[in-house]
């Protein structure tokens, strides 16, 4: 089970519409796709996160390359067109009643509880916020070891709540937990947990693939209480079946972009596998078609150990594919 730390999370007070930035809100993977002809240039427009330092070409494959695949069926956005009623209708799921906060913009809707401390936000790209400022994040008397529900028990509560509210949508399957902290640095001593929830996280199937970069996530603190919520889940229909580039040429295109790895030490890549999947845009960014990619997963390798797990994505579709897309 991963623990992810929170070290240090200032909460906002003022009801500012879409002016509260939780971190890890929106996913930081992204593809851009080109209409070049060239591999280079391709792999040149194709965005990496290089967070270890360099990218490295010294990629290996452990194993074959899966089937070729000739077509995938693309799906493109569909507009959503928001109203006062919708916020309302979301704000009742997470306990809002009160109407008198409701800020509308450009970018959707945003609704509060009279004293502004539990509120709710409907994007115009799907994108769902909920927050409780009372307790996430924010050190207090419940949301502490000891008066969380077990992992297993979070999950019940986590998938039972979204149901009720009809807030888990078709194609939805649960991913994993994680644990958000909040620790006290002790010297000479083990640090203190100051504050702690469980997360429950859902991933999203469509077609017979991973959606990845769409998610659900719901944070369940002391007596089992939902204290946070995000879901980025667009609405797409079905556009056309375009052709892929086989696996071969996406692993020739990975080892021209490159892999993250650490600078200062003699490092590789390993992958282990190679899978077909869809590649959604964060919350924050506009999206016009749900892009097909080839997920390249494995590991960075030091003297023939495992450093860490790392992924990559390569834009699946063709060229040719890529011109007759929305624009």
């Amino acid at each position: 089970m991963k623990t992810k730390t929170i070290i240090g999370i200032s909460m906002i007070a003022a009801f500012v519409f879409f002016a509260i930035v939780i971190a890890g809100s929106y996913l930081s993977s992204s593809s851009v796709s080109t209409n070049e002809n060239s591999v280079e240039n391709r792999v040149n427009q194709t965005s990496s996160s290089n967070i270890a330092g360099q990218l490295s070409s010294a990629i290996s494959l452990g194993g074959a390359y899966p089937s070729p695949i000739e077509k995938i069926l693309v799906y493109r956005d569909v507009p959503t067109k928001l109203t006062r009623d919708d916020i309302i209708s979301l704000g009742k799921k997470f306990g809002i009643t009160t109407t008198g906060t409701i800020k509308d913009g450009p970018q959707g809707w945003g609704i509060a509880s009279d004293d502004l401390t539990i509120r709710a936000y409907l994007f115009n790209s799907g994108t769902i916020e909920f927050h409780n400022t009372n307790r996430y994040a924010n050190v207090n008397p419940l949301d502490v070891p000891g008066k969380l529900p077990s992992d297993a028990e979070a999950i019940e509560i986590a998938t039972n709540f979204l149901r009720e509210r009809d807030l888990l949508p078709e194609g939805a399957f649960f991913k994993r937990v994680e644990h958000g902290k909040m620790t006290q640095l002790v010297k000479d001593a083990e640090d203190i947990v100051t504050w702690e929830d469980v997360q429950v996280w859902y991933g999203r199937n469509l077609n017979g693939l991973e959606v990845k970069g769409t998610k659900i996530s719901i944070d369940i603190g002391g007596n089992g209480d939902v204290i946070d919520f995000y879901s980025n889940w667009r609405v797409y229909e079905p556009f056309m079946e375009l052709p892929l580039i086989d696996p071969e040429q996406a692993f020739a295109e990975l080892k021209l972009k490159g892999m993250p790895v650490d600078t200062n030490r003699q490092q590789s890549v390993m992958i282990d596998s190679i899978s077909l999947a869809y590649l959604s845009k964060p919350g924050s960014q506009q999206e016009t078609y749900l892009e097909p990619v080839w997920v390249f997963s494995g590991n960075v390798m030091e003297n023939g150990k495992i450093v860490r797990p790392v992924v990559e994505y390569i834009p699946a579709l063709t060229d040719e594919a890529v011109k007759s897309l929305p624009s």
